[in-house]
């Protein structure tokens, strides 16, 4: 029997084993692969009749509100928040969900100079009138790596006065939206979903940052069928059909 239909089926003799009880159920998950993850909530409930709540933030963010004990029954972080949360018994071990890379930003319509290699992204980003980051202390993933990748460029102490922080990469991609800044660069996935952005290239292949999510069930979800359903369904053909057209690679 083909995997797919192995899932629908299980889904279906779940609805059925719940009845009419219908639980509530939260996903806490890192905002880079929110474009696929803010439709299960609906392909979820219409299987089993659960409901289903996702909650994003950045990886740094979403790791500290399972610590603090926010509700949570599955967890979908990279292996470097993900792991801390495993050994402290707050989640199960993960799955790899997705594959997500980053790409340079700029205005709908406005100029784009090529980011294909190194040393056109450099010139790129040298150019820029402004630059729009997350906060790194914020501990965000595309930050953390962007703070990296400028020390590795030796570009760090010509971009500091172009470069203007903001809460999260969604900010900075709005702020681009309405003519503050001229770049960024953020999660292919979270580009495409803000109007008024276009993706002007992903990072030169050198410079790529593939970022696994994983996902893992919280510790005291790890007997709870609807929990492990909803699991079932992050990893069914159709969310991977799904993630493919929304810039998310399985692993």
């Amino acid at each position: 029997m083909r995997a797919d239909i192995i899932v629908k089926v299980a889904l279906v003799m779940l609805a059925t084993a719940t009845g009419a009880h219908a639980d509530n159920l939260t996903i806490l998950s890192a905002a880079a692969v929110r474009p696929a993850l803010t439709e299960v909530p609906a392909i979820y409930a219409k299987a089993s009749g659960h409901r289903v709540a996702v909650s994003f933030g950045n990886a740094t963010a979403i790791q500290n509100k399972v610590i603090a004990g926010e509700p949570v029954d599955i967890v979908v972080l990279p292996p470097t928040q993900l792991d801390p949360l495993v050994r402290q018994s707050f989640a199960g071990a993960g799955r790899p969900l997705g594959v997500v890379r980053l790409g340079v930003a700029g205005r709908a319509g406005g100029p784009q100079q090529p980011v294909t290699t190194p040393d056109e992204f450099k010139r790129t980003l040298l150019a820029a009138a402004s630059f729009g980051m997350p906060d790194p202390a914020d501990g965000s993933t595309s930050s953390t790596y962007l703070v990296k990748l400028m020390n590795e460029l030796g570009i760090a102490d010509a971009m500091r006065p172009t470069i203007k922080l903001f809460p999260d990469g969604t900010k900075a991609l709005e702020a681009i939206a309405r003519g503050e800044i001229a770049l960024t660069v953020a999660p292919i996935t979270s580009i495409r979903i803000v109007a008024g952005v276009s993706l002007i290239g992903p990072l030169p292949e050198e410079l790529q940052l593939k970022t696994v999510y994983v996902a893992a069930l919280a510790t005291k979800s790890a007997g709870s069928a609807a929990a492990i359903g909803l699991m079932t369904t992050l990893f069914s053909s159709d969310l991977a059909t799904l993630m493919g057209e929304k810039g998310i690679d399985r692993p």
